[in-house]
């Protein structure tokens, strides 16, 4: 089922409005700070692209940003991308949210980290401290150059998809006082499990260019396990993922066979690994945790973009913060 979700638009109703002879104060714009510093207009978009400073890591990271409709709006939506994250978020460019979440009334928040982060504050490696950004310095940032209020803190939605999406389920498992709200796509869950675990390892040692595993022990493992912490994830959850079966009528990326050959058994791997995590949650009887599974998709972002927008899991992500 298609969802419609667009059909009536920030565009749409300035339009309206000045059909009308209403003043442009009432269209549904963006109404935070106007020209925050360090960022300028991303694309002929109503979002900003900004410099956001880490006092953690002592860098800028490259941040989409698209302010809530409304001026004094708490709600906060978080996207994490995937590991081969660019400099600028894969959620705005490949997955569309842009113009999919164009009427939603709420700050969209899109950082570029570094890939194969895993979205962790990493044991012992200077400059990369992911959590830190996401759960506190962000909203740090959100507060004094947009006017979110409390930086969106117990009001904020958080979704990644791959790495993103466990990093999600760790940020919202970690800090249950900011996070109202969870969407993960293909993702895993368990980094105490053996093929999970390897995954984690294998990618951080080798990809991420910190030669190393994100934790010094399994103390620092346990605490960054959201199966493990799955008691804490008392916030509305949606996790989905696909067979890796390869939609061949749909959109199969800028290399076919990429998405055929590796993104079909990554997402294969992902399904079973949510079921995994599915099995976790009815023990431990987390009602609030739904699974949604798809019978054709692969690793890839026409599968992402469908379960997100076209099956409407995002905006009942986005209802629920």
């Amino acid at each position: 089922m298609t969802h419609s979700r667009k059909k009536q638009t920030p565009k749409m109703l300035a339009a309206l409005a000045a059909a009308v002879g209403v003043t442009a104060s009432v269209a549904v714009a963006p109404t935070a700070a106007a020209d925050p510093e360090g960022c300028t207009q991303y694309r002929d978009t109503s979002a900003l692209e900004c410099s956001v400073h880490s006092p953690s890591m002592d860098r800028d990271f490259n941040v989409v940003v698209r302010p809530a409709h409304t001026e004094g709006n708490p709600k906060v939506a978080q996207f994490i991308d995937g590991a081969d994250s660019t400099d600028t978020n894969a959620w705005v460019t490949a997955g569309g949210a842009l113009d999919a979440l164009e009427g939603e009334d709420a700050t969209l928040v899109f950082p570029a980290m570094d890939p194969w982060s895993w979205v962790q504050d990493w044991d012992g490696v200077e400059g990369a401290q992911f959590e830190t950004f996401m759960s506190q310095e962000l909203p740090d940032y959100l507060e004094s150059a947009f006017g979110v209020p409390d930086g969106g803190r117990g009001n904020t939605g958080v979704t990644g998809l791959s790495s993103g999406a466990y990093g999600a389920m760790n940020l919202a498992s970690k800090h249950p006082d900011i996070y109202s709200s969870v969407y993960a796509l293909s993702g895993l869950y368990d980094p105490s499990m053996p093929v999970q675990r390897a995954v984690i390892d294998g990618t951080s040692t080798l990809n991420s260019g910190n030669d190393e595993a994100p934790w010094a022990d399994e103390r620092s493992r346990a605490e960054n396990n959201p199966s493990l912490n799955i008691d804490n994830l008392t916030m509305p959850v949606i996790i989905s993922a696909s067979t890796g079966i390869t939609n061949f009528a749909g959109d199969l990326g800028p290399d076919p066979v990429a998405t055929v050959v590796r993104g079909g058994p990554f997402e294969a791997g992902s399904m079973v690994m949510t079921s995994e995590f599915q099995a976790r949650a009815a023990l431990a009887g987390r009602d609030n945790i739904e699974f949604k599974y798809d019978i054709i998709g692969s690793h890839a972002w026409d599968t992402w973009r469908r379960a997100a927008f076209d099956q409407g899991n995002m905006y009942t992500f986005m209802d629920r913060i």
